[in-house]
């Protein structure tokens, strides 16, 4: 997945979503923010959101929609730390 088809899923979900809290829309409205300014790895901005995202579940102010995002964002970093540990 290339940086822009993140941004673009990021924001197609907080569109499809309105359910999400504020602090859930806050962190992926300033992820994609931060991804348009820096040169960070997309690795490194899917980490943030899914440690973010997992305080919140800690402290129990995580919706519905925020531990979906969460699942997806963990399978899809899960399965990349996969492909990229064996070398071809």
């Amino acid at each position: 997945m290339f940086r822009q088809d993140l941004r673009k899923y990021l924001l197609e979900y907080t569109a499809k979503h309105p359910n999400m809290t504020d602090d859930e829309t806050h962190l992926v409205n300033e992820v994609i923010t931060q991804s348009n300014a820096q040169k960070t790895s997309q690795e490194k901005e899917i980490l943030v959101i899914i440690n973010t995202l997992r305080q919140l579940s800690y402290q129990k102010q995580l919706s519905q929609d925020g531990r979906r995002l969460l699942t997806k964002l963990q399978r899809k970093q899960w399965i990349w730390s996969i492909f990229n540990a064996f070398q071809f």
